[in-house]
């Protein structure tokens, strides 16, 4: 006789926290700030058209990023690509998980986008001006500084654990 769906067992996902890596407030003045004085100093040096690249860097990064992590995501983890969305509470900015997602999957592909946006950034070396060469670097690192620094900060952590960032904390779960 076959089972009722009301006698079956539900699923239940059990995760256990290992830690949470707290995000002071001072980080997101600093970001803030960085982003400033990043585009002050491109202005000083290269003018007008300086400061018009440094917003032109920006954006021009910030699609290469999506870009790539929606390619990467797609050869590597088709099912994850739905947990993936734009996000724009610092110090997360730029595509990034909105969901609980494997930090072995969140290293692989900022690995990815880390290599990618730097060649993409020297691809324009040859042909674009100098203060959109130096804004694309420099956008592509302040973007993922924080990822980065969290990815130093769990280098030790296993890779089949799951993390979730937040606005305020990152949270290390293991299954």
């Amino acid at each position: 006789m076959p089972e009722s769906s009301t006698e079956r067992e539900p699923i239940i996902y059990h995760y256990k926290l290992i830690r949470k890596i707290g995000l002071r407030p001072e980080s997101k003045y600093s970001a803030v700030a960085t982003a400033v004085m990043g585009v002050a100093v491109v202005g000083i040096f290269y003018g007008l058209f300086g400061l018009l690249y440094a917003v032109a860097g920006l954006l021009l990064m910030l699609a290469v990023h999506a870009v790539v992590l929606k390619i990467t995501l797609r050869r590597v983890d088709r099912p994850s690509e739905r947990r993936w969305a734009f996000r724009y509470d610092l110090p997360w900015i730029g595509p990034l998980p909105v969901m609980d997602t494997n930090l072995s999957l969140f290293r692989r592909l900022h690995f990815h986008l880390f290599l990618v946006g730097c060649c993409v950034a020297c691809l324009f070396y040859p042909w674009a001006p100098s203060s959109l060469v130096v804004s694309l670097f420099y956008w592509h690192f302040w973007l993922l500084a924080p990822r980065l620094s969290l990815l130093r900060r769990m280098r030790r952590d296993k890779g089949d654990g799951v993390i979730r960032l937040e606005a305020t904390e990152v949270s290390y779960y293991h299954r």
